[in-house]
Formats: C-alpha cells, structure tokens, sequence
C-alpha cells in the first residue's frame, strides 16, 4: 500500500477543525496504545514490513533534532480481524537505542506500544496531524515525537479508517 501525503503538518486544533467524523478523531487523540484498542474487539496482528538502518529524508531528520546520526527505519501493518487499521512507521535513532532504551533496538513482531505505555521512561514531545490518500480514499495520521533520556525518536500512524 503506498501512502501519499496530501497536507501539511498541523496542529491538533487545526485537525480538530478539519477532521468532521468523531470515528476518525477517536483514533488521532487515542492515548493509550493503538494496539490494545485494535484488540479489544478484534483479533490482533502485526505485519512487520521493514526493520532496518535506513534512509530518512531531511523533514524527518529535522523534526528528530541536528546531529542525529543512523536511523532505524521499522515499518509495520497492525491488522485487526486480518483487516490492515493502521499503517506505523517508527525512526529510532540508533544513538537512542545505545544510550537510551536497549529495546527499542530489537522489537521484532513485538509491538512498539508494548514498551512504549507500559514505562515511565518515555516522554511525549510532540505530535502533529496530516491526511493521506491511496487511490480515491482520504486517511489521517499523527505523527509524534517522544523522548527516552532526552534522546528522540519518533513514530507516525496512519489510520487506514475511512468511515
């Protein structure tokens, strides 16, 4: 599934503005991890696409901080019912994996969530709202930016929901 951005970063007042389906505004302020409210009512799986040192464009590179060194790219499909809901793209750091959180190194098919609401350790920066398109469909995600030991990373979701 290829993703295409279709706006601008924005704020969550702006998305609360933009966004008209209240079903679609429950999954961009969701607090808690995506992964529990996919499995509360459905069986839960995660597709793991890539997980790997990769390529980061310069936007993505800016919003982390300067000098920010290798990025571990992980990608990954979170289905409910074998339905794709979410589409997850996390930039790790990989000066965040050694001198912050070992674990965020080698996730495999375990869900970042897992780790992410269940320590302390974990600030929450920013996040920021922007629509997606595939073929005709409209999707919105977030994106956010967290800290562990004032070392970023950061993790965008696409909510693959359109009613």
């Amino acid at each position: 599934m290829k993703l295409k951005q279709k706006s601008s970063w924005i704020s969550h007042s702006e998305m609360m503005k933009k966004v008209i389906k209240d079903s679609i505004k429950s999954w961009l302020i969701e607090n808690g991890p995506i992964t529990k409210r996919i499995s509360a009512k459905e069986d839960f799986e995660l597709n793991l696409i890539r997980d790997e040192i990769g390529e980061v464009d310069e936007i993505e590179k800016r919003y982390l901080g300067k000098s920010i060194g290798d990025i571990k790219v992980r990608e990954v499909i979170l289905l409910g019912n074998k339905i794709p809901k979410v589409y997850a793209k996390s930039l790790i750091p990989v000066k965040t994996i050694e001198k912050g959180f070992s674990k965020l190194g080698n996730l495999g098919n375990m869900p970042l969530g897992d780790i992410l609401f269940e320590k302390d350790i974990f600030n929450k920066i920013d996040v920021m709202y922007s629509s997606f398109s595939h073929k005709s469909k409209i999707f919105w995600g977030r994106k956010t930016k967290y800290s562990v030991k004032n070392l970023p990373f950061s993790v965008m979701e696409i909510f693959l929901i359109d009613k």
